[in-house]
């Protein structure tokens, strides 16, 4: 044996495509054994390219945790690389060779040459995906619903209202290194779904218009400039304090003190209002055996 299965705690791309070219190898000397294991080798034959396909959607960000999104994984990667090309169909082909080997885990109804030939197009589309990895994401487009729907299901935001989604991933948008999720996705969301504008260095960056007023070429979230100015380099006005109190420098009444109470907790005290007298032995005599022990010595 020449590759080892990786860590179990490593779940890296890179512990994706090893644990890919073991299956591969694991497979092909399945097949050479006198009796051929047919059934094993064809799982691993599967198994091989499952892992491959994972290794590029944990490169994207994409999630990978299931049978169907293996699916979806590699048609996105069919339409951001080859699509148009003589490429594609050749690639779809050998997907369906390789799906049949997981078919034939189920049924055994497939004699070696069958096996060889589905161990054959696995080895070719596993040889293809490690070097998508190696270039890296190419420019990419939404070019229609399909691909739209496609990455919201990748990108874990196909649960969002159809507005939302035409805004943060609308049709006719381009990327210049791939659709991934990230944390300008997520803020992009959050705002579109309060009805915001975008963040100006995630629409920038994607290819999408930024929001009027906001040319600056800065990188922050409210739309280019410093989170501290507004777009024409002054400093806001504090923000209120919640419950309607208002900043210090604001020329209102702040927040009205809270009071203690001889230990208790703190109660708020309305303005024009003052706190009852405390019962001096009520609120000073010891109540317990400890406490008695604790204020001993005490004048």
């Amino acid at each position: 044996m020449t590759i080892d299965l990786p860590p179990i705690a490593d779940n890296t791309p890179a512990a994706n495509m090893r644990a890919s070219r073991r299956f591969l190898e694991h497979a092909i000397l399945d097949l050479a054994k006198e009796p051929p294991e047919r059934q094993q080798a064809s799982e691993k034959g599967w198994a091989a390219l499952a892992q491959a396909v994972k290794a590029v959607g944990k490169d994207r960000r994409w999630r990978n945790d299931a049978h169907h999104r293996i699916h979806a994984i590699l048609n996105q990667i069919i339409y951001e690389q080859w699509a148009g090309t003589a490429t594609a169909a050749e690639v779809r082909r050998d997907f369906l060779a390789v799906q049949s080997l997981r078919s034939n885990y189920h049924e055994i109804v497939f004699e070696v040459p069958a096996i060889q030939a589905g161990l054959a197009a696995a080895q070719g589309l596993v040889e293809r995906l490690e070097q998508v990895r190696q270039d890296g994401p190419r420019p990419a487009v939404i070019k229609d619903t399909e691909v739209q729907a496609r990455l919201a299901y990748l990108l874990e935001i196909n649960h969002l209202e159809q507005a939302v989604l035409d805004r943060v991933i609308p049709i006719g948008k381009r990327s210049a290194d791939g659709f991934k999720k990230d944390g300008r996705l997520g803020r992009a969301v959050s705002r579109a779904r309060a009805g915001k504008e975008l963040p100006g260095s995630y629409a920038a960056s994607r290819g999408m218009p930024r929001p009027p007023g906001n040319n600056d070429g800065g990188d922050d979230d409210n739309g280019g400039s410093n989170p501290t100015e507004d777009g024409r380099g002054n400093h806001p006005s504090p923000r209120p304090r919640p419950g309607g109190g208002s900043s210090p420098s604001s020329g209102q009444p702040p927040f009205a003190p809270k009071a203690k109470k001889n230990g208790a907790s703190n109660i708020a005290v309305k303005p024009g209002k003052t706190l009852p007298l405390a019962d001096s032995k009520r609120d000073t005599a010891p109540r317990s055996g400890r406490q008695k022990r604790r204020n001993r010595g005490k004048p």
